[in-house]
């Protein structure tokens, strides 16, 4: 359940917390991502239209949606996307198949807390609150061609001191 994962650029558009909607998604954002040219023409030009991510970073009180894509570290972004780099680092991995693109619909909050539950069902020490962490990070990829989910929660005891 753990893996050392790569330095990694997420490009995309972060939203913050207050835009989740009542029912705790992000299908405005999400949705207005894939409405967004420069995004659509970002992917199709990197040949990543396959896949689609998720970034969270918790800060103390609030947190940072971001949506998007991973893509290689060099990678330029376009005018009207963001780039986030993720640093190399021990991360708790959790697979999930027959996904699509509908998991990035649901409530934020339950599948953060299954994921990190999950985590700590594996005996890892996770934070009650991951904006205490120095790695408060939840990534989730999706690749559509396989329908494979790949959630990954970041961990201190990999920091390099």
């Amino acid at each position: 359940m753990k893996k050392l994962q790569e330095k990694v650029t997420f490009i995309g558009r972060p939203f913050p917390d207050q835009l989740m909607d009542e029912q705790k998604t992000f299908n405005e954002a999400n949705m207005e991502m894939e409405q967004n040219q420069v995004f659509q023409n970002f992917i199709t030009k990197n040949n990543l239209k396959n896949t689609r991510s998720s970034l969270v970073v918790f800060g103390p009180e609030n947190f940072m949606y971001w949506y998007g894509v991973v893509a290689s570290n060099e990678t330029a972004v376009p005018k009207g996307l963001m780039k986030f780099v993720l640093p190399e680092a021990q991360v708790a991995i959790k697979e999930k198949d027959n996904q699509n693109i509908s998991f990035f619909s649901q409530p934020l909050n339950v599948i953060i807390s299954q994921f990190l539950a999950a985590v700590a069902d594996e005996g890892i020490k996770i934070y009650q609150n991951p904006g205490d962490s120095l790695t408060p990070y939840v990534l989730q990829n999706l690749n559509l061609d396989t329908k494979k989910l790949t959630q990954e929660l970041y961990l201190e005891d990999s920091l390099k001191n």
